[in-house]
């Protein structure tokens, strides 16, 4: 894929998702110059993983802080977001 496309795929999912990541509902930073590496960095999430064949594509991705993509690795997209949900429950 080439750059135009990931960055205007980057900007997609962006928007639908309210730049916010949709696991633990913080606000992600954009990536930028002198961004490179922050728990709260933007990154993009395959819900299904692209090691058990999901594709890129805007259907199979969504908004995920940094800490939250590392924390997750392959763990099912609905698990881990019900994990993190009992998680910030007092």
């Amino acid at each position: 894929m080439k750059t135009a496309q990931r960055i205007r795929l980057f900007n997609d999912v962006f928007a639908r998702d309210a730049g916010r990541c949709v696991y633990c509902g913080i606000p992600a930073r954009r990536p930028g110059p002198g961004v490179k590496r922050a728990p709260d960095l933007a990154t993009l999430d395959h819900v299904m993983p692209k090691s058990f064949g999901g594709p890129l594509d805007r259907d199979n991705l969504v908004l995920a802080c940094s800490a939250c993509n590392n924390e997750r690795g392959t763990m099912d997209a609905q698990a881990f977001k019900a994990l993190k949900a009992r998680q910030e429950k007092p």
